[in-house]
């Protein structure tokens, strides 16, 4: 099966979700940005690609997943991204860096497939995000690269977001949650693996602590279990 048909295949129609804003209209070219999977699980047919970074939001493992790495009755943690204004009214005591910025990937979706791959990324990020735009920055250009890039955010009044979490609280639900696409700790180390092999600065100290006692936790288990 193609990656066309792939889409076909796996994309009902669904209302999509509430957008921030629509700079984006049907019959014009359509870049995604991705930050969590959509990094390294590529669903959709693509011409051409940018790896890069954006201003002034966190990524976070602060979404829940009932749908993808987790169950309704024990839901999994994903990424969001979380302004950084917003993050530190909810972690007064670990600020975000000013200047620290989310890396990902943005991908150009094939001529003549933007409908098609819009409703299919509508419902595969159907579990509370919602559509935003951003611009997309590389290190050898002042400028963005590409702006008005469409990425899919879980805010935080959506009835997934998981709200303030300790990390060590994170980690152990993505040590322990699976759900239809796999494990959540499988989620969480492609994209460690796939942000180290993009860039050396592009693992931020968030996801690498994370992934550190995560790491820890599912080596405890299998311990314990022996």
């Amino acid at each position: 099966m193609t990656v066309s048909e792939t889409v076909s295949a796996q994309s009902p129609a669904v209302a999509a979700p509430t957008a921030v804003n629509t700079p984006w209209e049907d019959g014009q070219p359509l870049w995604v940005f991705g930050y969590g999977s959509i990094i390294y699980r590529v669903d959709f047919p693509i011409e051409d690609q940018v790896f890069g970074y954006i201003h002034s939001r966190k990524r976070a493992f602060l979404q829940k997943s009932h749908d993808h790495r987790g169950t309704p009755t024990r839901p999994g943690r994903v990424c969001t991204l979380i302004p950084h204004t917003e993050w530190n009214s909810m972690f007064p005591r670990d600020p975000a860096d000013p200047d620290a910025v989310c890396w990902g990937m943005a991908y150009k979706v094939q001529s003549g497939m933007e409908q098609q791959v819009k409703q299919h990324l509508d419902f595969r990020e159907k579990d509370g995000y919602t559509e935003d735009f951003v611009d997309v920055f590389v290190e050898q250009n002042e400028g963005p690269v590409v702006q008005k890039v469409l990425v899919y955010v879980g805010v935080s009044d959506n009835p997934s977001f998981a709200g303030p979490s300790t990390l060590d609280e994170t980690a152990r639900v993505i040590a322990g949650a699976e759900g239809p696409s796999g494990t959540n700790r499988e989620y969480l180390f492609k994209l460690c693996d796939s942000l180290r092999l993009h860039h050396p600065r592009a693992l931020d100290p968030y996801l690498a602590e994370l992934e550190t006692l995560v790491r820890t936790y599912v080596a405890s288990d299998k311990h314990a279990l022996q």
